[in-house]
């Protein structure tokens, strides 16, 4: 029997601190420091350090579609617009199976599950 896990488990538990790791590396290459990339992602500083340290969000491999969107977003993203642009990333994860392979990694359940397409 597969390991049963909700779609938003796995958002909250891997593709959100993953989007975070993605977006402070990004931030870091426009040369931003720690202290500003973890006021502007609403995590600590340690957070920040894991993440480039490899210790924390590094379950979930991103295709080119979803690494280019957080590119373009890292200049951008402030603490007020924060929120909103990782909701348009969490959902274009979505879209781009990006959360299902993990869901699928994580519980084993059949490849072609859709469930977080269903209307």
């Amino acid at each position: 029997m597969a390991n049963f896990i909700f779609p938003q488990e796995i958002e909250v538990n891997y593709m959100i601190p993953s989007l975070r790791k993605e977006l402070a590396a990004a931030m870091k290459d426009l040369g931003l420091t720690q202290r500003e990339i973890a006021k502007k992602l609403r995590v600590t500083e340690q957070a920040i350090s894991q993440y480039f340290n490899e210790k924390r969000a590094i379950h979930v491999t991103f295709n080119d579609k979803v690494k280019s969107r957080i590119k373009e977003l890292a200049p951008t993203i402030t603490e007020e617009t924060f929120q909103k642009e990782m909701q348009n990333l969490l959902k274009l994860s979505m879209e781009e199976l990006v959360t299902c392979k993990v869901c699928h990694d994580k519980t084993q359940t059949h490849s072609s599950c859709k469930v977080c397409f269903e209307k």
